[in-house]
């Protein structure tokens, strides 16, 4: 005659007269996986979330704004509820790859500079330190010609 919900409340069966409830055990999942607004509601029956990606195809094109003010347009694609980590996001978007592999390289520098004693004594030394950038500047020049 009743139906009893969480905390012995009673529910009224003509509460969800149009609306089916959704079982205990069951998920229903709403989200707006695509950047076009839909022109019509549309009902699909996708029971996985692997279906739920491959029917929608979830993508968004996105702009990066680089140090001299510039912009990088990219697309980044969603193949599943992992394509959302950071280290997913990173490896689809070749511009956050180049950043990431910079940052590495700049950790690795100041990791350098906090343990190896004797660039050390060459970095706090003002002509040593001269001669040294200009040594890099060099190798740098010469690494650029040879590509």
């Amino acid at each position: 005659m009743f139906n009893y919900d969480l905390g012995g409340n009673s529910v009224d069966p003509e509460v969800s007269e149009a609306v089916s409830e959704i079982a205990f055990n069951k998920t229903l999942f709403v989200q707006k996986l695509t950047a076009d607004d839909p022109i019509r509601p549309e009902v699909v029956n996708l029971q996985t979330v692997d279906q739920v990606f491959a029917h929608f195809n979830p993508n968004i094109d996105i702009e990066f704004s680089k140090e001299d003010g510039s912009t990088v347009s990219e697309n980044l694609k969603f193949t599943n509820v992992g394509s959302f980590s950071v280290k997913n996001v990173v490896n689809e978007s070749k511009y956050l790859k180049n950043l990431s592999v910079e940052h590495d390289s700049y950790l690795k520098i100041m990791k350098q500079l906090k343990s190896n004693k004797a660039l050390k004594t060459v970095v706090e030394n003002p002509e040593t330190k001269e001669a040294f950038v200009n040594a890099l500047r060099a190798l740098a020049i010469e690494l650029e010609e040879a590509e």
